[in-house]
């Protein structure tokens, strides 16, 4: 669970030990908290070393950390770990969930008004490779969605791995290489109508279809429906180039998705970078092929 400035939030922690208990984990509540890079004086004029203010800074929060697990969770027959870290946020929580794999991370989400903080509700669902579940105004969970009448939670990191295993695309390889793989993807939803790649235009992200259907055009000829397990944009985020077609939601989908910076790790490793290009080019001779059959 991320504390981010109220570390007095109940609701957040009445919200994290809620899903806790439902899925027998676990819970840590990370404070990210600002480096200090200057020297500080008192209204004595005594100087603060950057370290000695962190010092004091950490021991407040680690305080009010504990304060609040002794208040909320003690009587959790799992731990319950406390966690100070300076820094960017995005960064050390990322660190934090690389390290210990969470099935979920709980965090109070920021009114959409405040462009820094929903910029970086974003960041956290791009970067990281756990599930995020957002606290809302209302004081609801908002990270989860609704799948065939039914509450869908998002996989956890064991389930993400499972999931890619069974991909075509990635058949073969080993435990340590999907469990990168697993880490480089967030899962997400979109509605039935939404474009997610634009033809001719930058393209931001690699899909890989869980549920749901994509409608691939090229100048608005239909070329092909998308379906589990498809995969989406991965021409354009191999060769850097402007998509060549565009990819539209005819459903509602819900897709592991990499960013481009997430990509740029995928491709990094030979072994997965000549599969989705072998992938491309099996999908892309298809292609060419009904082509020149419909051109007679």
């Amino acid at each position: 669970m991320l504390v981010d400035g109220e570390p007095g939030d109940s609701t957040l922690v009445r919200a994290a030990r809620e899903y806790a208990d439902a899925n027998g984990c676990s819970i840590t509540l990370l404070r990210v908290l600002p480096e200090v890079t200057r020297a500080s004086r008192t209204d004595r004029g005594a100087l603060i070393l950057p370290w000695q203010a962190m010092q004091l800074m950490k021991a407040g929060a680690k305080f009010d950390l504990q304060l609040m697990k002794e208040r909320l969770l003690d009587d959790r027959a799992l731990p319950t770990k406390t966690v100070v870290r300076f820094g960017d946020v995005i960064d050390e929580v990322a660190a934090t969930c690389y390290a210990a794999h969470p099935q979920a991370i709980l965090v109070r989400s920021r009114a959409r008004s405040l462009v820094p903080a929903w910029n970086r509700d974003q960041r956290l669902l791009r970067r990281l490779a756990a599930p995020i579940l957002f606290i809302g105004a209302a004081d609801q969970v908002v990270g989860e969605h609704i799948r065939n009448g039914a509450v869908h939670r998002p996989l956890s990191f064991p389930d993400k791995v499972k999931a890619i295993y069974h991909l075509p695309v990635f058949a073969g390889m080993s435990r340590k290489e999907l469990e990168m793989i697993a880490r480089n993807l967030d899962e997400t939803t979109v509605d039935a109508g939404t474009v997610v790649i634009r033809e001719g235009k930058s393209n931001l992200a690699f899909w890989i279809v869980l549920d749901g259907e994509f409608e691939l055009t090229l100048r608005g000829k239909l070329l092909e429906r998308i379906t589990p397990p498809g995969l989406v944009g991965t021409p354009s985020m191999l060769d850097g180039l402007p998509a060549w077609a565009s990819a539209t939601a005819v459903t509602p989908v819900r897709a592991l998705v990499a960013s481009k910076e997430q990509f740029r790790v995928l491709r990094s490793d030979d072994r997965v970078a000549l599969r989705l290009w072998a992938a491309t080019g099996a999908r892309l001779r298809h292609h060419i092929v009904e082509s020149m059959s419909e051109a007679g």
